[in-house]
């Protein structure tokens, strides 16, 4: 993927469209990332996040998700755009 570049009006934006979207959104398409381009939980704690709470944004039950900071270094690190989590489905 090419880098992608946003100006400040736009992360302004990614900012608020993260937080006002669904939890329920964002983890389904978290978990349609992970197995579109089969990264495995182990990778994402290899990155420095907790085991607990790598697994809790990919249990069912639970209603945790990434923080957006989270996202971007996991975005970052698997070379796709944040806004992958964003989608409706």
């Amino acid at each position: 993927m090419e880098e992608t570049k946003y100006t400040q009006q736009e992360i302004l934006d990614l900012i608020n469209q993260y937080y006002v979207t669904d939890r329920k959104i964002i983890k389904v398409n978290l978990k349609r990332i992970l197995s579109e381009q089969n990264i495995k939980p182990k990778r994402i704690i290899e990155l420095g996040f907790s085991s607990p709470n790598v697994y809790s944004w990919l249990a069912p039950t639970a209603n945790n998700i990434p923080m957006l900071n989270q996202a971007l270094t996991i975005a970052c690190e698997f070379n796709f755009d944040v806004q992958e989590f964003l989608k409706e489905i």
